[in-house]
């Protein structure tokens, strides 16, 4: 996963703790709206290069059979161009999941985590730009008709929301394609929290309207009591 730089100290070492992410090295704190402000346009740059360097590489092994370079190169795509369709990438996910179960639960969940986490930084990404380029055109529409200044809303809550809508659906595909949830790891469950927590926040501020924070909560969160009661029957 692209791990977020600590401003203060330079380190890339951030966890989630409650409802911010504190760096482990100096102790700033950060809320989620701040580390999304450091995906700024030099960000979008480097991330567009390292896309399309990625990309190559991925299509390479995914000629020789390897499902998890499939993923990454769909994933590279969709960061190229991110108005095209997230099914292929969805579907990519899949595949990859699936040859995963080889590796047994905790190789398993290895890879959704990475893989997870690899997808929330692209989507929040994407959610900051959605946002960003709204501001600068209601800056412009600022003396015209309140009308088209709504439609510009609605189109930025529809672009921000089919982006947090990935990562809900990628995070349903790890859990729902995995048969061994004792296995899965407290950072995996730290990456759900993040997404759910970033639909709140954004809902709150008129960025999304879809999505439903209860429910989405409420799912997870028996998921993770189904894996307590299997690691106590297991042993």
């Amino acid at each position: 996963m692209r791990k977020i730089e600590c401003e203060l100290c330079g380190q890339r070492d951030l966890l989630k703790e409650g409802s911010r992410f504190v760096c482990q090295t100096c102790g700033a704190a950060y809320s989620a709206d701040q580390l999304r402000r450091q995906f700024d346009l030099a960000d979008q740059a480097e991330i567009y290069a390292e896309a399309k360097q990625a990309r190559q590489l991925y299509l390479a092994l995914a000629e020789e059979g390897d499902q998890q370079a499939a993923f990454y190169a769909s994933l590279s795509s969709s960061q190229l161009d991110p108005a095209t369709d997230f099914a292929p990438l969805l579907n990519q996910l899949r595949a990859a999941l699936v040859a995963s179960r080889e590796k047994g639960g905790e190789g398993y969940f290895a890879f959704a985590s990475r893989a997870l986490g690899e997808v929330i930084v692209f989507a929040l990404a994407v959610e900051e730009e959605c946002e960003e380029d709204f501001q600068k055109q209601a800056q412009r529409l600022e003396l015209s008709s309140r009308q088209t200044l709504e439609k510009g809303h609605q189109k930025m809550q529809k672009e921000a929301g089919r982006a947090w809508l990935l990562m809900s659906q990628a995070a349903h595909l790890c859990v729902g394609e995995s048969d061994d949830l004792a296995a899965v790891s407290p950072y995996f469950w730290e990456l759900v929290d993040a997404i759910i927590d970033d639909l709140s926040i954004n809902q709150k501020r008129g960025t999304i309207a879809l999505g439903n924070v209860k429910e989405e909560r409420a799912y997870f969160e028996a998921l993770k009591a189904e894996k307590k009661v299997k690691k106590l029957v297991n042993g």
